[in-house]
């Protein structure tokens, strides 16, 4: 017994099994988790409703697209943002891949978010391999998670409820339910002290979620002041509390920018983060 080996494989891994049991059993309920232990500063939720997300809106879809003829042509730089600094091949193709987004007429409308959705994709699809840049998951997500439900509240200790993004089961859950997306759905926990609720997009391979909402005990967020810190700060996520979608230190931090842009050269995740998070309207960042 002690010297037998591994039974060797008799057929070829499915990586659709694989990659739901990663999704379902990984990515998902740590993310979940880490969402509630924001959630639960002010008391512990009692119910969650998680929404999932079928389709990317169809400017992604279209943005989705076109990186992928890229890649399959060797065109789009799968590379760090350091990398993509250092190699003027990179940066040329690279700047190559915002004109033609730029170009495309039906996305005219998006164009303040074309360069951010594109260099967000870019860097995940270099960091988790080029199946980040489709436009689905390669298995049936909502049934995968309803038929988990039972391990999801084993997990966050809790009733949950799975819905689609598209039909949030309150008005104050739209937000929240809007920041789902295929392969990274999104939840909003319910009944914790004084009524609040959280609401956050689970990464799925790009970091830990955060709890979307202003600091409920008054506090102004902290801010990072000296910008190579920043940088280094944000060069490991793409918003400052690490979260999947921005939240009010978003906002504090851009108001304590100092006047115009951060240079790419000096400051690339800096310059990245301030191009992303300055294309939301003033409106909409208030209510972070």
């Amino acid at each position: 017994v002690l010297n037998a080996k591994w039974p060797a494989p008799t057929a070829a891994v499915d990586a659709v099994t694989v990659a739901q049991g990663v999704y379902m059993y990984d990515k998902v309920p740590h993310d979940f988790i880490k969402l509630l232990e924001k959630a639960s500063k002010n008391g512990r939720p009692t119910s969650a409703s998680v929404y999932v997300a079928l389709t990317f809106p169809d400017w992604k879809v279209t943005v989705l697209e076109k990186l992928r003829a890229r890649h399959a042509k060797g065109a789009l730089p799968l590379v760090t943002p350091e990398e993509l600094k250092d190699s003027d091949e990179h940066k040329a193709q690279w700047k190559a891949c915002i004109e033609e987004l730029m170009q495309d007429a039906a996305l005219k409308p998006f164009a303040k978010l074309l360069g951010p959705f594109a260099a967000f994709k870019r860097d995940e699809a270099a960091e988790l391999g080029p199946r980040s840049l489709d436009a689905s998951v390669p298995f049936d997500e909502l049934a995968l998670v309803k038929e988990s439900v039972e391990y999801l509240k084993d997990k966050l200790g809790m009733d949950v409820e799975v819905r689609l993004a598209a039909e949030p089961k309150a008005p104050a859950h739209g937000d929240s339910a809007a920041l789902a997306q295929p392969g990274k759905p999104s939840v909003v926990y319910d009944g914790a002290a004084g009524g609040a609720a959280a609401g956050g997009k689970a990464k799925g391979g790009a970091g830990p979620a955060a709890a979307k909402g202003k600091p409920t005990n008054g506090a102004a967020p902290a801010v990072i002041k000296d910008l190579k810190a920043l940088n280094d700060h944000l060069s490991t996520r793409s918003y400052v509390e690490g979260g999947a979608g921005p939240t009010a230190g978003d906002a504090a931090q851009l108001g304590a920018l100092p006047g115009g842009s951060v240079s790419a050269e000096q400051y690339p995740h800096v310059a990245r983060w301030q191009s992303h998070i300055g294309s939301f309207a003033p409106e909409a960042r208030a209510k972070w």
